[in-house]
């Protein structure tokens, strides 16, 4: 159940990083510009977090099983729908489809891992279901540049129909019929509150990862998201069966996650953004040799797996915790120092251990998230943690464009991408506030 989880994340988030390598090659073939092809990747990503607090009802409701297996099948058709699009519009609309069913498929699909396992499991389970997260956003633009060179740019969302019909397949044989049943009514306003609040909230963050970022728009979405979310918010903690249930937050490890968990993240998901730009842009190398130095950051991610569940069983979180951000902060400045001139071994090397480190913090993470979280809370705590999760890429992309932007008008073009890493160095050390007053027997239950 934990590979067939994470199978289907790895399926979502390769959809949502993929895309923009293939960009340039789809509005060829649409005869548009290519920041056109922009708004599939903003839909999408939209779709997805403004229709993910409610997939807990849905799944409490009908039953997981129908609800999980629904969203695969929504999502492995959406995908046909999408190579078989002819213009921006049609294509656009495939994305919301596919976002419709990529909103339920990894929220329940982890809401039955984490309600099927006992509290000792945890540990192994989540070192199971947390590679898609770290590998996708470094996969996808490889993949994506192959299958462009080699096929054609249908063949991004193609690849999705075999994995889709193969997880109908398995997941027929093991997921567990948990049977919905009543349910409280559905809270129309908090939904509503909450999916126009973050569709705007979200809408913003992509314009401002956007070429030309149109300023007062932008901050026209900021306002009204916010003017939204904070009466959605209140009611949300004033009604006695909100939509989501803000008092798991009072949960120290929980909201551990939300805050220090989301700044870690942002951080460490600004490499796989920057590095292809950087080693393209200031290096001149082709896309292929840059995406062949991108695999020893995978590989770090990877193979760095076989010592987090080790890790975990032996040692305490909050000091493993610690150590991961503190050897991300020079880690993450020496990759806004690399230039060409260093040798290929050396920057090989130094992507593999921050690809590992990264790995390992990012692990901790997701795995602590659930340390003190009882069964009665878990859909709602899951719910706020897949939001969290979608959030902190939008994020990580935003504030790294805006970053290059500050270092190209304050040192110019060719040292610009530095500055992305700066405002990464910037993010982990405010994460650490938190995990500095964690209690040192945190997560001591997930033993």
């Amino acid at each position: 159940m934990a590979f067939l989880v994470a199978g289907l994340m790895f399926m979502e988030f390769l959809d949502g990083s993929i895309l923009p390598t293939a960009a340039p090659t789809i509005a060829r073939s649409f005869h548009i510009l290519s920041a056109q092809v922009g708004v599939c990747v903003t839909t999408y990503m939209v779709t997805i977090v403004v229709l993910i607090p409610v997939s807990a009802w849905v799944a409490d409701k009908f039953g997981v099983r129908i609800v999980l297996f629904s969203s695969i099948f929504i999502f492995t058709v959406a995908s046909l729908l999408c190579a078989l699009s002819t213009n921006l519009v049609e294509l656009t609309i495939m994305r919301i489809l596919q976002g419709v069913g990529a909103a339920t498929m990894v929220p329940v699909g982890r809401l039955i891992l984490m309600r099927s396992v006992d509290k000792g499991e945890v540990i192994r389970v989540i070192s199971y279901s947390v590679w898609p997260a770290l590998a996708a956003p470094v996969v996808a633009p490889v993949l994506g540049g192959f299958l462009i060179n080699h096929a054609s740019w249908h063949w991004i969302f193609l690849v999705n129909i075999p994995i889709g019909f193969l997880a109908l397949m398995i997941g027929a044989k093991i997921v567990p019929d948990i049977p919905g049943g009543r349910v409280e009514k559905l809270d129309w306003f908090g939904f509503s509150g909450t999916a126009m609040s973050l569709g705007l909230l979200v809408f913003a963050a992509a314009n401002l990862g956007a070429p030309k970022i149109n300023l007062p728009s932008t901050l026209a979405l900021f306002t009204i998201g916010v003017a939204i979310g904070i009466p959605t918010i209140y009611h949300l903690k004033r009604i006695a069966n909100p939509l989501i249930d803000l008092t798991v937050l009072k949960i120290q490890t929980f909201h551990l996650n939300t805050t220090s968990g989301l700044l870690f993240r942002v951080a460490q998901n600004t490499a796989p953004f920057v590095l292809p730009l950087l080693f393209q842009d200031k290096f001149g190398w082709s896309a292929q040799r840059a995406g062949s130095v991108l695999f020893f950051y995978m590989a770090g991610n990877l193979g760095f797996k076989i010592f987090t569940t080790p890790l975990m069983e032996r040692f305490p979180f909050k000091p493993m915790i610690l150590l991961s951000t503190l050897l991300s902060i020079p880690l993450t400045l020496t990759l806004g120092l690399l230039s060409s001139s260093i040798p290929f071994f050396w920057t090989a090397l130094l992507l593999l251990v921050t690809g590992g480190v990264r790995s390992i913090g990012m692990t901790l993470y997701n795995t602590i998230t659930f340390a003190d979280t009882d069964q009665e809370s878990m859909s709602h705590a899951n719910t706020i943690s897949n939001m969290v999760q979608q959030l902190s890429s939008v994020i990580a992309v935003a504030t790294a464009v805006i970053a290059i932007s500050i270092g190209r008008s304050v040192v110019g073009s060719h040292n610009q991408f530095t500055f992305a890493f700066i405002f990464a160095i910037a993010a982990l050390l405010i994460s650490l506030r938190n995990v500095i007053s964690l209690p040192a027997t945190a997560g001591q239950s997930l033993r």
